[in-house]
């Protein structure tokens, strides 16, 4: 995980309260059960959070998602990106075509 340090600008922006948790024996704090009450974790494929603190004590978590090494070329290359961006709003556009023959297909491309 990249360790720079980053700054986050927050104007405007509202939070709001979803709950208190206390430290536990270890001073850590679990958020997990009023996160997934407000967010829905589950769909995001949250696995991380960055971790902003702001000057008057504020803290901040935004949700992260790691990337498989293998599967980070993708994201490096904006014109693959795009490609598989594009294809994602076909199909979920419905702009598909079944295949009945895959190996067929295969060849023919």
């Amino acid at each position: 995980m990249n360790t720079r340090e980053e700054t986050a600008r927050i104007a405007n922006e509202k939070f709001r309260s979803i709950g208190t948790s206390s430290l536990d024996s270890k001073n850590r704090i679990t958020l997990r059960d009023k996160l997934m009450k407000e967010i829905p974790l589950n769909h995001m494929e949250v696995d991380a959070f960055k971790i902003f603190l702001g000057d008057e004590g504020d803290i901040l978590l935004r949700p992260m998602t790691n990337i498989p090494s293998k599967e980070l070329w993708v994201h490096h290359d904006p014109e693959v990106l795009k490609s598989i961006q594009r294809g994602m709003r076909d199909i979920k556009e419905g702009r598909v075509t079944k295949v009945k023959n895959l190996d067929k297909f295969f060849k023919e491309l």
